[in-house]
């Protein structure tokens, strides 16, 4: 069996065995209507979720102090210039061997991406202004840009690595970084103080709906291409 049929199979088997393209698509829709429920409460200026984003963001920016710098050097290096050549390598070596996970990384990139930056510039919230915090970005805060695309770029990447039959140990090694990656790019941007609570929420619910729903196409074609 070839290199590349093996990776058709891996990705058939990982959507067998687990989510359907049905159950993924569903999945979807449940966290969109998620999202789209904390939209409006945020785009309303609900009370209750106007004292929790405080609540809790009083509880955690600038702690642990020792914290703080990590979290920014975090958040350079995953900024949308960042993130974007790390998923078009990443597209490219994949591309030939591993097309459809290839294929799942790069819907799952562009369409939160252009997601996010849509519903930043309809929602056009405030950044907080937090006294423990020295940083003050200029750009609508909901949804967390960072958040979403650790979700759709970087947590994509690490599934792909330590599904896919790549091979070698390296593989697994980087995909459980990019893991981590993606899964601290939201909490760090909480602990700089750049973003709302419910703007880590937000971009977690929208990037796992964006995931889910790429995963459901992509497979949903490789069936029907049969």
């Amino acid at each position: 069996m070839s290199q590349r049929l093996r990776s058709t199979w891996r990705w058939s088997k990982a959507s067998t065995d687990a989510p359907r393209p049905r159950s993924l698509a569903i999945v979807a829709g449940v966290l969109l209507g998620l999202f789209m429920v904390l939209l409006i409460a945020v785009a309303a200026a609900w009370e209750p979720i106007l004292r929790f984003d405080h609540w809790l963001g009083h509880g955690v920016v600038g702690h642990p102090a020792w914290l703080v710098s990590p979290a920014d050097s975090l958040g350079l290096a995953t900024r949308d210039l960042g993130s974007g050549a790390v998923v078009a390598i990443a597209v490219a070596l994949l591309w030939r061997p591993h097309r459809l996970w290839a294929q799942w990384l790069l819907w799952s990139a562009i369409g939160g991406f252009a997601l996010q930056n849509i519903v930043k510039e309809l929602v056009g919230r405030t950044r907080p202004a937090w006294s423990e915090s020295a940083f003050q970005p200029l750009m609508a805060s909901f949804p967390s840009g960072h958040a979403m695309s650790g979700i759709t770029a970087w947590v994509v990447l690490g599934l792909i690595l330590l599904l896919a039959p790549v091979g070698g140990r390296l593989p697994r090694v980087i995909g459980v970084l990019a893991l981590a990656v993606g899964v601290l790019m939201g909490p760090s941007r909480l602990v700089l103080g750049v973003h709302w609570p419910t703007d880590i929420l937000g971009g977690w619910l929208l990037g796992g709906a964006v995931v889910c729903g790429a995963a459901a196409a992509v497979r949903w074609f490789a069936v029907r291409g049969r």
